[in-house]
């Protein structure tokens, strides 16, 4: 009884976030038949140039991740990391609490690669806060006025860095090795994060500045994918007004009312960008095109990959002490 009444919140969320999009959205819809005339004229190019900026886009958070497991000692070659992030993204995408779901799978693949369990979790957990710096600096890009591809500088930053091998990062980590026989619950959240701060201080600050220019990244080859799906529909709105709806959706995706945010997000830049004077029938065939590349083709895409990945969760190592015997990074 008290399982079935806690869960109440799920179905009203979700119940929830339906009727907002619905009523946000009159007014707002084209007919399926417009939406397609407008799908049928899409420029090839610009769908060629969405759908690579959308894969550029998983492989930046791909190496984001192996970058700071590089930064620990912890090698990962960038397919498989590739893989997980694909996985991971499905799972979140598709399965209620798949962000939970998500982060426990990523964990285990981290221990399958040889990271002790201290290691691997302050790699997720700095990834994260990565992730948000990075969107919290296109934020602060957009609010200044500046134009959207001020952001290209660290984003070519971030290239260069990922094309230096990882192999010569990777060295033992200089850092307190866990104790082998600890409880994996002992000392519970407060001493998770205080082995992440400590972790996370004997990164040196070059390597954090990789690692944000390459979250920036990730975020940037997004948005350029949903204009990239704008231009291949012949949408004309500023890249400003665009990229203000396109972080006003990544707010409303925060709210766990939808798997993945679907339904939200689509809302959310429908009516931004009708808002901004685009027809319904262009916006709503960017909107689906952007959609279509970012997250529904990752679902058979993630399954893939979490077929080929599944084989090395089963060989997930034994907790493993970090032991120092250098510095940490180049």
């Amino acid at each position: 009884m008290r399982r079935s009444a806690a869960g109440w919140w799920r179905p009203a969320l979700l119940v929830a976030g339906v009727a907002l999009a619905a009523v946000e959205l009159r007014g707002h819809l084209p007919s399926p038949a417009a939406t397609w005339q407008a799908l049928r004229g899409a420029a090839p190019g610009w769908l060629l140039a969405a759908a690579a900026l959308s894969v550029l886009s998983m492989a930046a958070f791909a190496e984001q991740q192996r970058h700071l497991l590089a930064a620990f000692g912890v090698r990962m070659p960038a397919g498989a990391s590739l893989a997980l992030t694909y996985a991971r993204s499905a799972m979140a995408a598709a399965l209620p609490a798949g962000s939970a779901i998500s982060a426990g799978y990523a964990f285990r693949q981290f221990r399958a690669r040889g990271a002790g369990q201290g290691i691997a979790a302050a790699v997720m957990l700095l990834s994260a806060l990565a992730s948000i710096a990075g969107l919290a600096l296109l934020y602060l890009v957009i609010a200044a006025g500046l134009p959207v591809w001020a952001l290209w500088l660290p984003a070519v930053a971030a290239v260069a860095a990922a094309c230096v091998p990882v192999v010569r990062a990777a060295r033992p980590a200089a850092v307190a090795a866990e104790p082998a026989a600890e409880a994996p619950a002992a000392g519970g959240l407060r001493r998770t994060l205080r082995r992440t701060v400590t972790l996370a201080a004997a990164v040196p600050a070059r390597r954090w500045l990789t690692v944000l220019a390459i979250a920036a990244l990730n975020w940037l080859t997004d948005l350029a994918c949903l204009l990239a799906s704008m231009h291949a529909v012949g949408l004309t709105v500023p890249a400003r007004t665009a990229a203000i709806g396109y972080l006003v959706a990544q707010l409303l995706r925060q709210i766990p009312a939808t798997p993945g945010g679907v339904g939200v997000i689509e809302a959310a830049l429908i009516v931004a960008l009708t808002t901004a004077g685009a027809g319904a029938a262009p916006a709503a065939a960017a909107v689906l095109i952007y959609r279509v590349l970012s997250c529904w083709s990752v679902l058979p895409i993630g399954l893939a990959c979490w077929s080929a990945l599944k084989t090395r969760i089963a060989t997930a190592a034994e907790p493993q002490p970090m032991l120092a015997s250098g510095p940490i990074g180049r």
